[in-house]
């Protein structure tokens, strides 16, 4: 049975807003829960029980960006590459500034088998060379240039053809975790985060204790990169062993949550991500594989190392899985400090 998290007295307050872009934090990264987001949107069962057209309007729901420089759609024999990040949008006045800043930058692929796929995690503070901006951060492509230019910078960095762009607004993460009945986490030593226990072995975590989770603030970048593709696993593992999606009440908080933090290229049909649900069913379990690009620091930046140029093609090709066997350092592990 997992543990569930404990909290020692007195409360700590709430904890305070993240840190700057150097350091994950809830509200511009999260693991790989902009994974979910797509992932939880498997509603072929959901369709079954409501019918397409109430699924269709959840999904219709869902926010849409222009995004000019994604390449074409690949013909129907061919992978499919998104690039998945967060934001978070911040009140003026009658409008809303969406791209402030992001932390997450992860490429999912889905393999022309439409069988199986792959998460890459891209660190956001590598040095890059953004187009039209010189050198710097990755993440700060998207801050200069909103998603176009994070597209571009990704592209150039890679060489992947990148079909379509997704984004979480982190300000609803809990709120989805909580849809979906909490998640449960194996950590390799009892540890703490802002006054909340966590156990070793298994953690039941719901919005809040997820939040702690992945914002420890003991953790280093690696760690918190780590917790964030576990937190993702824990999620896509929940949803399909329990098909939260075929039970019609938790169905209906479920999208209403995800859909509420979404956003997506204008590019991206409801039709279409029907069909992207269907196939990212297969990305929990062992037909998925989570890995992050090879870094190092040089001259006080954080620049990528090989094999990144494999894992490059590995994506290109759909042979993230042959990449993980051949380099388990990339591999994220099942239990994450």
């Amino acid at each position: 049975m997992a543990n569930t998290p404990t909290r020692n007295e007195p409360a700590p307050p709430a904890p305070p807003p993240g840190p700057g872009p150097g350091r994950w934090h809830w509200r511009t990264h999260g693991p790989r829960i902009v994974v979910l987001s797509l992932v939880a949107l498997t509603v072929l069962a959901g369709a079954a029980l409501f019918g397409v057209y109430f699924v269709d309007h959840l999904i219709g729901g869902i926010h849409r960006v222009h995004v000019h420089s994604l390449a074409p759609k690949p013909a129907g024999g061919s992978g499919l590459t998104i690039l998945l990040t967060g934001a978070q949008t911040i009140p003026a006045g009658k409008k809303t500034v969406v791209f402030k800043e992001s932390g997450l930058i992860m490429l999912l692929h889905i393999d022309a088998s439409k069988e199986a796929g792959g998460v890459v995690s891209i660190p956001p503070q590598i040095e890059v060379a953004v187009p039209g901006h010189g050198q710097m951060q990755l993440w700060k492509a998207l801050v200069v240039g909103g998603p176009d230019l994070l597209v571009q910078a990704v592209h150039s960095l890679t060489g992947v053809q990148i079909s379509h762009y997704a984004q979480v607004d982190f300000r609803h993460v809990a709120d989805t975790i909580n849809a979906i009945g909490g998640v449960t986490v194996m950590l390799p030593e009892k540890t703490a985060s802002s006054g909340y226990v966590l156990h070793k072995g298994a953690n039941q975590l719901n919005g809040t204790t997820a939040v702690y989770y992945v914002r420890q603030p003991s953790l280093t970048e690696e760690g918190r990169v780590l917790r964030q593709q576990s937190l993702v696993r824990a999620v896509l593992d929940k949803l399909a062993a329990e098909q939260l999606l075929t039970k019609p009440v938790i169905a209906v908080r479920v999208l209403s949550a995800l859909t509420s933090m979404l956003t997506v290229d204008g590019t991206f049909t409801t039709a279409e991500v029907r069909q992207l649900a269907r196939e990212l069913g297969s990305l929990a379990g062992r037909d998925g594989t989570f890995v992050t690009a090879p870094v190092r620091q040089s001259k006080g930046a954080l620049r990528l190392v090989p094999p990144s140029g494999q894992l490059w093609s590995a994506i290109t090709h759909g042979s993230i899985a042959a990449f993980a066997r051949e380099y388990p350092a990339t591999v994220t592990p099942a239990a994450p400090r």
